[in-house]
């Protein structure tokens, strides 16, 4: 059994997402065959087959996966995935009377994610595909922080996620004069109680309800910048819950007066929307975008850096750009596409698509004095 692994050099990243599977699941694949792409905040990375053999994937396409764990395994055939298949389902069977059936990996995927199995309900052997479906709910402790009460005629925001999109979005609203962060919830229950900038963490997103009944804020931002797919989940329960997003735009940042912006926009220093732009809801713009005279931009998108499209571009919704990518006029870019770093875009790119670079080495030399 030999496992594949994301091959990565990113030490910033620890977690990425699996954009696609070219193999199936069950499929006999060469040494060296392409068998999925994994997105980080850095780059789209290849992942290939380090020897032949037959499949079995651990994880779903659209799963978060962690970079130093397996996303897969390859059998000498298909007799010995059968029985290693088995085998798992023979340990979840020996599971004692009345607990939930679940293979081995889906029993560690649950304690890495906090997920009560029990809570699932399925009358089958549960999977890490299930297990990575549901949303965990942890106990709310009773000595969590209060939110802030917010100076007098300021929007009150709560920030979804605080790691360091927050560090972002409080920056941007540090020299507000209409806004005013009072609260964090992150579902990260390490996090609880901290705070970030001084604004304190009062327990993750199954607080969303309670808190906007009680008038504890008046709207909310999704501070995650990684993950289209994570943002989109956001706003939906923000959605459910009745709670209104809230945009935040940094004081440097150029829109012209024609734009049409949604809610929930989070732009960044020094980015420019220009005239006859039409914005959606939820997109997380970083430091330095550019979207040319009348283009369109759907909704939960995230960017990096110095993200520029020229005139009458056509961006989906779920869409995640990397860093320093120029968009020619007119291009169409689909739903659920990531594209890498570095990219220069002359043609339209269709839904569930990667627009892949090609990584330059660069060597680095002594300097001769």
């Amino acid at each position: 059994m030999n496992p594949v692994l994301v091959p990565t050099n990113d030490v910033n990243s620890e977690h990425g997402i699996l954009v696609m599977w070219f193999a199936d699941d069950g499929a006999e694949v060469e040494k060296d065959e392409l068998l999925a792409e994994v997105e980080t905040s850095k780059a789209v990375l290849e992942v290939v087959a380090p020897a032949a053999g037959v499949l079995l994937h651990t994880a779903a396409k659209g799963a978060e996966v962690p970079l130093k764990e397996p996303i897969a395994f390859l059998f000498d055939d298909i007799a010995a995935r059968d029985a290693h298949l088995a085998a798992e389902q023979a340990k979840a069977a020996a599971a004692p009377a009345g607990g939930p059936r679940a293979t081995v990996k889906a029993v560690q995927r649950a304690k890495e994610l906090g997920v009560d199995l029990a809570t699932l309900r399925l009358d089958r052997l549960i999977t890490v595909k299930d297990v990575e479906s549901v949303q965990p709910v942890a106990e709310i402790p009773d000595d969590l922080p209060e939110p802030l009460a917010g100076a007098p005629g300021r929007q009150r925001i709560l920030i979804i996620g605080a790691a360091l999109g927050a560090t972002q979005v409080l920056d941007i609203l540090a020299g507000s004069i209409t806004q005013q962060a009072v609260a964090i919830v992150d579902d990260d229950t390490s996090r609880w109680g901290a705070d970030v900038h001084g604004v304190p963490v009062v327990g993750g997103t199954g607080r969303l309800t309670e808190l906007f009944a009680a008038g504890a804020f008046d709207a909310a931002i999704i501070a995650i910048g990684k993950s289209p797919a994570v943002r989109a989940r956001f706003r939906a329960a923000c959605a459910e819950a009745g709670v209104p997003l809230a945009n935040a735009i940094d004081p440097t940042a150029k829109i012209a007066t024609d734009v049409t912006l949604g809610q929930g926009n989070i732009i960044c220093a020094f980015c420019h929307v220009a005239t006859g732009v039409k914005v959606g809801d939820n997109n997380f713009f970083s430091a330095y975008n550019s979207f040319d005279h009348h283009s369109v931009i759907g909704d939960d998108n995230a960017t990096g850096p110095s993200v520029y499209t020229s005139g009458k571009v056509t961006i989906g919704s779920r869409t995640r750009f990397g860093t320093g990518i120029v968009i020619e006029p007119d291009v169409v870019i689909g739903d659920d596409v990531a594209v890498a770093s570095g990219a220069v875009i002359v043609s339209s790119v269709p839904a569930e698509h990667v627009v892949k670079t090609k990584i330059v080495t660069t060597t680095v030399v002594p300097l001769r004095r």
